[in-house]
């Protein structure tokens, strides 16, 4: 009975430990793309750190309780975002629940490997002072705890650590040792290539030279390790009804219309007009500038002391959408999500521009490109990886989808059936035509739109893997009884 017992719990479990993922995406030339399908991937995301980087304390962090996680999957599935942001993690705890949901509902992930504590971070005023063998350590674990999970997208090196032109003139060859160390740590110890990249204040006369010298490759190398995989922008100079010109947005497709890694805004949404109003969102996601960018992140998801947030966290964990949020959500449900997904025949072709002191415009701007070697003990780091890394993997979903918490629509009325949606076949999230905020009272509001290039391929394949392990079960089962 006892053995009868073990075959039946092995025969249920074929059923529920099954745990799709959404399909990895790689950089190719200047785009993100789909790595099984090819299809252009354009982030639509929003910088996701409720409690700000002044709440972050060892032992949690955004991704560590699950129940808020649901949660606010849910609202930003229905938002229709498919990447958020993490700025502040703790590489040693577990963080299987809240990635495995985002996962489920196609939203990948981007990355920040410092952080605000001490030793965490690169120091701007005397880089050479923090760049050793602890730091290493602490950015490398945050890849060890990441690795596994399908919907890391990548991996931001450095923020705004160049804000100004006496930083300039000090750290880039810094953030080029980090993002090779980066690389190598990861060519060596993860499965797959995970882009590394950095995230840049828009300081204009800086701004350029800040791209050119971290997306060049030494001695003309395409492969060199130490290049920029990718290049974000904090912009927030579209304030409310913006035009293309009057934001500067011209100007900045422009000077980004030869790059060669990705370019995106890893922070935009001015708040000097409120309610925001979004309309920047057609045109960073329209013809004049999906050729150039690789989209955006909206900053940011919760409501914080500086004003920005999508969402109010309330103290009694229920959520109140604010009406930046319906604004948003109605801009989103504007996009051609074909347009988007149309790949760019030149982005695989691009050569990026050898590294030379002529590429940098500004005065007292680094032009130099020898970049510090790895610190003492870093190497061995590299090639043994650190001690008892966190890992982390993909586990299956909770048991029921629905929200417990009570969200508020921003008309002040409760949201019913609130639940996230596990997408089918590999798919990422993207926008609908649904308003979520406008009817509180629906029940069950229809689902989110899924990816629909590769659709159909990869739901074949998504069905073929259930149905070869139910098969699998089937003959385990006979076999044993």
């Amino acid at each position: 009975m006892r053995a009868t017992f073990g075959y039946l719990f092995t025969f249920i479990s074929c059923f529920t430990s099954s745990v799709l993922a959404v399909q990895t995406i790689k950089v190719q030339g200047s785009d993100f793309v789909n790595s099984v399908t090819g299809a252009r991937f354009q982030i639509i995301g929003v910088a996701y750190q409720p409690g700000g980087s002044s709440g972050f304390e060892p032992g949690s962090d955004p991704l560590s309780n699950s129940t808020v996680c649901l949660r606010d999957a849910a609202i930003m599935q229905k938002l229709g975002i498919n990447t958020i942001r993490i700025y502040n993690l703790d590489p040693t705890i577990n963080h299987d629940e809240c990635c495995s949901i985002f996962n489920a509902v196609g939203i990948y992930m981007l990355l920040d490997v410092n952080s605000p504590l001490p030793n965490q971070s690169l120091n701007r005023g005397d880089p050479s002072s923090s760049y050793d063998s602890d730091y290493l350590t602490r950015i490398f674990g945050v890849v060890e705890a990441f690795k596994n999970y399908p919907n890391t997208l990548g991996f931001f090196g450095g923020n705004e650590v160049i804000n100004d032109d006496p930083s300039g003139g000090i750290i880039p060859p810094y953030l080029r040792s980090v993002t090779r160390d980066l690389k190598n740590y990861i060519s060596k110890h993860v499965s797959r290539p995970i882009p590394v990249g950095y995230s840049a204040a828009d300081v204009r006369d800086i701004l350029a030279d800040t791209w050119e010298y971290l997306q060049c490759a030494l001695n003309g190398d395409k492969n060199d390790m130490s290049r920029t995989d990718f290049f974000g922008l904090n912009s927030y100079s579209w304030c409310g009804d913006a035009s293309f010109q009057s934001s500067g947005y011209d100007v900045l497709v422009q000077q980004f219309s030869n790059t060669t890694v990705p370019v995106f805004f890893s922070e935009y949404g001015c708040n000097k007009v409120t309610p925001r109003i979004f309309t920047e969102v057609e045109s960073l996601y329209g013809p004049q500038m999906v050729p150039v960018m690789s989209g955006g992140l909206v900053y940011e998801y919760s409501q914080e002391v500086s004003n920005f947030g999508l969402v109010v966290l309330n103290d009694n964990n229920t959520a109140s959408l604010r009406q930046d949020y319906d604004n948003l959500q109605s801009e989103y449900n504007k996009l051609n999500v074909t347009l988007l997904e149309s790949g760019n025949s030149t982005a695989a072709t691009l050569t990026p521009p050898k590294c030379t002191s002529n590429l940098i415009t500004s005065q007292g701007f680094a032009n130099k490109f020898s970049i510090p070697p790895v610190p003492p003990g870093g190497q061995k780091l590299i090639d043994n990886g650190i001690a008892n890394p966190n890992q982390g993997k993909l586990i299956p979903l909770p048991s029921s989808n629905n929200v417990p918490e009570i969200v508020y629509a921003s008309n002040g009325q409760i949201i019913q059936g609130l639940a996230i949606k596990p997408l089918p076949a590999d798919d990422s999230n993207t926008p609908t035509d649904q308003n979520t905020s406008g009817s509180a009272t629906t029940s069950s509001p229809s689902g989110p739109s899924a990816t629909k290039k590769g659709e159909a391929a990869g739901r074949s394949r998504g069905e073929l893997g259930s149905v070869l392990g139910l098969i699998g079960c089937v003959v385990f089962m006979m076999a044993v009884l």
